[in-house]
């Protein structure tokens, strides 16, 4: 037998082997982050963030687009954009008519049009000043792609002062959320809020409350 022949030692291959494993475990890692952290339709995740709640929630959220044509996504003007007015057993989609008989039921068709054509400026002036007192104005949000909505008439009550409030339950999903307008839902998902209502004398109305908290 050649004495110079080299003999593999056992302990240097076995410890090259748990060094490959190891790499090959990272590697596994890193590639399941970016799987669940990329989406093949090019989303991006965001940071954990809040809204209506103390709670944190972290989305993966579409694209923003400021200047988004909501009219031409073929797919989202085939979903349900109506607006449905609920109280107790009656249910009924709002109509031009409803909306120009009922303050509130008019209120609630110009809110959701605003929402729908990303008008920052119009939104912000829904709101009393003593929901500013907690809450602060957008800067600015994309058009949303709004549908399945549906309001539900919880409370109504007249005050001395001529004004009436009214209690909502408000519930809506967004197609290719953003994450600019609402920040708390995954897209094509809902959370149902509490909306408190003022109406005026003169037929104006404006949000005092948003909640998800209920009444």
């Amino acid at each position: 037998m050649n004495e110079n022949v080299k003999v593999p030692d056992k302990k240097s291959k076995s410890k090259k082997t748990v060094i490959l494993i190891f790499l090959l475990c990272i590697l596994v890692l890193v590639c399941y982050f970016v799987l669940e952290n990329v989406d093949v339709q090019g989303e991006k995740e965001t940071s954990p963030t809040t809204m209506y709640s103390d709670t944190l929630y972290s989305y993966v959220f579409y694209p923003t687009d400021f200047d988004l044509d909501v009219t031409k996504d073929e797919w989202y003007m085939g979903l349900n954009r109506e607006i449905y007015y609920k109280s107790g057993a009656v249910s009924y989609a709002i109509s031009e008519r409803d909306a120009e008989s009922s303050a509130v039921l008019g209120f609630f068709k110009k809110y959701f049009e605003t929402v729908v054509a990303g008008d920052t400026e119009t939104y912000n002036a829904f709101f009393t000043d003593n929901y500013y007192k907690t809450n602060t104005p957008y800067v600015q949000f994309a058009p949303q792609m709004i549908y399945n909505i549906e309001v539900e008439e919880r409370t109504y009550e007249s005050n001395p002062d001529g004004t009436t409030t009214h209690g909502f339950y408000v519930t809506y999903m967004i197609y290719k959320n953003d994450g600019t307008f609402r920040n708390d839902i995954d897209s094509d998902a809902s959370k149902t809020l509490y909306f408190k209502l003022i109406e005026y004398v003169d037929g104006s109305v404006k949000i005092d409350k948003i909640t998800n908290k209920g009444i």
